[in-house]
């Protein structure tokens, strides 16, 4: 066989067996109808439609901003006194924030959102200072305006207040001791507190005036209570009672705080004089071995007699020590009292009780109470706390209130409190008790607008520490270092083992 036939043979060998090359269209339609295409396609338009689900519910909730109030003592979420003023109003309020864009108080702003969620009658509008200078003097704001101000105007009525950044967010230096000169700043956020005190200053148009009396070695005023009544729009003075003609015209309240001396003949006589008018009057009494004659007759005018004494409680019905005793609610004090849901401490309280005779126009109500067991040490200074010869037997109130309705459809109001002590700064300034709502509730009762006036305390930015005594750091130490670890290589094992026997 010659060499040409055996190429030709071999050729036709070569072109049977190779096979042919599939057709390309061919090829790529099957590759999409293979089972590994099928779930990627499919995992891919699920992640699609989840990206998608994501974007769209994040404008969503943006868009009605959803968001949650996380922080420690609920910093952005408005109480319920501001709910309650905001949901009565019908009048639009504009809070024109005076910010420069970059600048503002991430405290401040988020505050002022809570109102706009809260009302639909609240609009939020910034204004730069910089670039508007004179924006404040179209609502007669002669002050100067600083960054992160708030104006609250009622721009229908005209009306409006500043409330000063400054205010809404500070700090305050605690030194750590009389004898260190270091200190620690601690900071507040009053943005509630002093907006909802504007937004009623605005709405009502009018501020309350209170004359406290002075010359008689008096209970001053702490600090707490200031500025409670400061954000209630209620003004407060110093009164001489001595040197006065008069009270003053302007006077919507008269407080007495826990007099040591007596007044004057004069003294008492322009007191009845400014009540018989339809005056108002919170009185605090204090003990004291000094006669009070002129005082008792002002109370016993209207229908209120004090005995000169300390009380006494029994039972567990005071706090530390017997003379500081822990009152119950009145059967009269759903009214004024109604709201109030903690104790109350009234140190060194003196006995007061509702006279038998008293006149056809005077309505008595019974505030604060002690308990039958109560008894009143007619002389503290006999060294002993146990009731004695000549003390006398409860029950006593703590709390009365007086009201008398005169021809001309006024009317006189009188609050009295056996302890002007029950207000100083000690319980004034805690948030555990209700001693200073015992007198925003008596300011409220006594003002003519329909609408209580509240005061919303400021909110501690402070971090509080956790300290953990030595047995509890080995402990916990134990726990994370020892135990923790443990845990996951035991559960690590035996899903290996589990694993391994399938």
């Amino acid at each position: 066989m010659s060499i040409e036939n055996n190429e030709n043979k071999e050729a036709a060998t070569t072109e049977t067996t190779t096979p042919k090359a599939p057709k390309k269209s061919g090829s790529i339609k099957k590759s999409f109808q293979t089972g590994q295409f099928k779930s990627g396609a499919y995992s891919s338009v699920v992640t699609v439609l989840v990206i998608a689900l994501v974007i769209v519910l994040n404008l969503v909730v943006g868009k009605l901003d959803l968001s949650t109030d996380l922080s420690k003592g609920n910093l952005f979420t408005l109480s319920k006194e501001t709910k309650k003023i905001l949901k009565n109003s019908r009048k639009d309020i504009t809070f024109y924030y005076m910010v420069s864009s970059g600048s503002e108080n991430e405290y401040i702003e988020n505050v002022l959102k809570q109102y706009k969620k809260a009302s639909k009658h609240i609009s939020i509008k910034k204004v730069d200072p910089v670039a508007n200078p004179a924006f404040a003097s179209k609502y007669d704001i002669t002050d100067d305006v600083s960054s992160n101000d708030v104006i609250v105007a009622v721009d229908a009525d005209k009306t409006a207040k500043l409330v000063s950044g400054s205010e809404m967010y500070y700090s305050e230096q605690d030194y750590s001791g009389s004898y260190s000169s270091s200190s620690n700043s601690n900071y507040y956020l009053d943005a509630e507190g002093q907006l909802t005190s504007a937004i009623q200053n605005v709405l009502s148009g009018s501020t309350t005036k209170m004359y406290v009396a002075t010359g008689h070695s008096e209970v001053a005023l702490p600090d707490t209570l200031t500025k409670a009544f400061a954000k209630m729009n209620v003004e407060t003075a110093d009164l001489e009672l001595l040197t006065a003609e008069k009270i003053p015209d302007d006077c919507n309240i008269l407080m007495i705080n826990g007099p040591t001396s007596d007044l004057a003949d004069n003294e008492k006589k322009i007191v009845l004089d400014y009540l018989k008018a339809g005056g108002n009057a919170i009185i605090n009494l204090s003990y004291t071995t000094e006669k009070m004659t002129n005082l008792e007759e002002v109370l016993e005018y209207y229908g209120i007699q004090s005995k000169q004494g300390i009380i006494c409680e029994t039972s567990g019905k005071y706090y530390c020590y017997p003379n500081f005793i822990v009152p119950e609610l009145g059967t009269d004090a759903s009214e004024m009292l109604g709201d109030l849901q903690g104790y109350i401490i009234m140190p060194n309280a003196v006995g007061m009780n509702v006279m038998s005779e008293i006149r056809s126009s005077l309505t008595m109500k019974q505030l604060l109470k002690t308990s039958d067991s109560s008894y009143l040490k007619v002389d503290p200074s006999s060294g002993s706390s146990e009731k004695e010869n000549g003390d006398v037997a409860g029950p006593f109130y703590a709390g009365i209130s007086a009201t008398e309705k005169l021809d001309d459809d006024k009317e006189t109001k009188i609050v009295a409190y056996a302890s002007a002590s029950t207000f100083n700064e000690k319980y004034a300034s805690s948030g555990q008790l209700e001693n200073t709502s015992l007198l925003k509730s008596a300011v409220n009762s006594m003002l003519t607008t329909k609408e209580d006036k509240v005061a919303i305390d400021a909110k501690s930015l402070g971090v509080s520490s956790v300290s953990l005594t030595p047995v509890m750091q080995l402990v916990w130490a134990a726990v994370l270092i020892i135990l923790l670890p443990l845990a996951c290589l035991l559960c690590g094992f035996v899903i290996w083992m589990m694993r391994r026997k399938k």
